[in-house]
């Protein structure tokens, strides 16, 4: 199965509570469609290069894990649907 990188940047003023539990329900929807989450790095909160939604900072997050090919859209859906994501971008590693 292929490896995958996402670099999550959440809002800068959520509470560590909902930042836990939006990193547990990423991490179980990658694990319901038969994927393996290898590593989660909190970042920390760090400048953006530009605003973006009135935020001059934000909250990063890299996700390490490996799974089929259909997880890409789920996560996706996933990004988009929550307010709490300011950017996400997916990358597919090379063996």
């Amino acid at each position: 199965m292929p490896n995958y990188e996402t670099m999550i940047i959440l809002k800068p003023d959520l509470e560590a509570e909902a930042e836990e539990e939006l990193i547990a329900n990423l991490q179980s929807t990658i694990m319901k469609k038969g994927g393996t989450v290898d590593s989660v790095d909190d970042w920390g909160k760090r400048k953006l290069a530009y605003e973006i939604n009135k935020f001059k900072e934000g909250h990063y997050y890299l996700l390490q894990y490996t799974g089929p090919q259909e997880i890409t859209p789920e996560l996706e859906h996933f990004y988009r649907v929550n307010d709490e994501v300011i950017r996400f971008i997916i990358v597919r590693k090379d063996q």
